[in-house]
Order: structure tokens, then sequence, then C-alpha cells
């Protein structure tokens, strides 16, 4: 999968051996409230492994770089994960708290989604987040997903008391 690069950040395949990169931005206490917890070192280890796993289906999620190097995001295309109450292939993005805030998960969005509609001819593409987390549901409509609220669910992943459990979906379809 090649590399993409927008007007400030260089979006390329991570590296097998850059999970610590991985766990370090799991680590961040913000993108861990949001995803329900850190990743520990054997799981951040394992998610790296599938990621560059579906980079032979020629999309994947990208180690969001800045000039200098600095790794301060992922985001990209995936395939949903098992033992979810739908399939497909799923938007996803995550950014360092320092990172938030300055349009930077758009900007590598858009030129993800530009790159998907130019080669794969995916069709429609999912996102989906809790019901809390307003700033994500904000980018998805900005990026042209559509929510559709007969398709919300609890993520079977979080117990059912668990704050982040009731999740929103949203759809973008291409011709």
């Amino acid at each position: 999968m090649d590399s993409l690069r927008t007007d400030r950040l260089l979006l390329r395949p991570w590296q097998p051996d850059e999970w610590p990169a991985l766990h370090a931005l799991h680590a961040d206490p913000y993108v861990a409230a949001w995803l329900g917890g850190a990743l520990t070192e054997t799981q951040a280890q394992t998610a790296l492994a599938a990621i560059c796993n579906e980079y032979t289906l020629g999309y994947g999620l990208y180690a969001l770089c800045m000039p200098d190097g600095a790794i301060v995001g992922a985001a990209g295309l995936q395939r949903v994960r098992p033992g979810m109450p739908f399939q497909g292939i799923e938007a996803s993005w995550r950014l360092r708290q320092s990172a938030q805030g300055q349009g930077y998960a758009c900007e590598a969005m858009r030129r993800v989604l530009a790159d998907a509609d130019e080669r794969l001819g995916l069709g429609a593409i999912c996102s989906y987040t809790a019901r809390t987390n307003l700033r994500s549901q904000a980018l998805m409509h900005r990026l042209g997903f559509v929510p559709d609220p007969a398709r919300d669910f609890d993520h079977p992943r979080l117990p059912a008391e668990h704050p982040l459990r009731p999740h929103v979906y949203y759809e973008r379809r291409v011709p």
C-alpha cells in the first residue's frame, strides 16, 4: 500500500516493528477514554499485525506523521471486526490529544476517502462511535457520512453498564 500526502501530513503504512508507537498512541488518556481503555503491549502487537495484514487488501490504517516524522495518530479504512452487528469496511481514526482540534483527522480522512473512491470502488463505508462522542460525529458529517439511527447499536465488547456502550452508526455511499 502506498503512502499518501496532505498539505501537512504524511499518511504511511505502519511497519511491523512500530507496535511501541501504536501502544503509545493508545496509551494517550484521551484516546484510551474513547476506545474503552488502553491497549496492553501484547494487544498493540496483535493490533499492528492485523493492521499490516489488511494492507494486502489495498487499504488499511495509516500512521499519521508530521513533517518531523512524529506519529500523531492513525487513520484509514479497515474491515469491521468480527462480532459486530454488521459487516463491511469502516472508516476509523484516532489522534493524540496534543493533535486534537487542528483538523488533522479531517484532512487525513478526506485524503483516504478520495484515494478509496479512485482505486477501490467500495460503494459503502461505515463509521461508528459512542453516542456521546460528538466530535467524531461532527467529523463524520463533514466527511459526508449520514447517520442511520435504525442501525445504532450497543457495542458488544463493552459491558452493559459502560458509558460508551451505546453507539451511533453512519454510512457514506459512493455511486
